[in-house]
């Protein structure tokens, strides 16, 4: 199979599983939300409430989304010179990745938080200053997409801080029953809705750097 042919193969793949995530829970979720009620409200009880075929196609769907997206870089590979050894590092490594995606872990105390907060804000502060020394070196086209990618890495790093009111000590979305107390339902919702539009912006102005990249090559 030549590199042509594979990366069509994979993407046309990778695009049906992404198509599978999106319609597939009009087909997938009902059947899953009845069998928490019937299993008492537990993703235990729903699966042992649920047949086989249920619990694969559930399963399948879960995953949908994570494998359209794989199969769509790993097919991406095949379109560039990319040595066969990193190529296949890529496929095994994200294979592994989505393989333990959804692995029950603990829940974290709340410093484990802080301290993942504080690494991020460090990376942040280490490519916004990284940018900055290294703009003045692009050409001038260059520097529009750069800034464009700038802007994208700025929405994102919002929408990293917004999960803290989301999930801490504002909306209390890990401690579900506090947020019932305390009336914070809208506010949760507001702050799902803040991540949502820091999340299109963020990958709206990526995409923008290099479509400007490639109309200034």
């Amino acid at each position: 199979m030549n590199n042509k042919k594979g990366s069509i193969i994979l993407i046309g793949l990778g695009f049906l599983f992404l198509l599978n995530a999106i319609f597939g829970r009009y087909i997938v979720l009902p059947g899953y939300l009845a069998g928490l009620e019937e299993g008492g409200g537990t993703l235990e009880g729903a699966s042992q409430v649920a047949s086989t075929w249920k619990i694969i196609r559930y399963l399948l769907w879960a995953y949908s989304f994570k494998l359209g997206i794989y199969f769509i870089i790993f097919g991406a590979t095949f379109r560039t010179k990319m040595s066969s050894g990193r190529k296949w590092t890529i496929a095994i490594g994200g294979f592994v990745y989505i393989g333990f995606a959804y692995i029950p872990l603990p829940s974290p105390a709340s410093i484990v938080f802080g301290i993942s907060g504080g690494i991020m804000t460090l990376f942040m502060i280490f490519v916004f200053l990284r940018w900055a020394n290294e703009r003045d070196q692009l050409q001038e086209g260059q520097k529009t997409a750069s800034d464009y990618r700038m802007a994208g890495y700025f929405f994102f790093g919002m929408a990293t801080y917004t999960l803290c009111p989301l999930l801490g000590v504002k909306a209390f979305a890990l401690s579900p029953e506090k947020m019932i107390q305390y009336g914070l339902q809208a506010e949760a919702a507001s702050f799902a809705f803040h991540i949502l539009i820091e999340l299109v912006l963020g990958w709206l102005f990526i995409a923008l750097s290099f479509r400007k990249e490639k109309n200034d090559d």
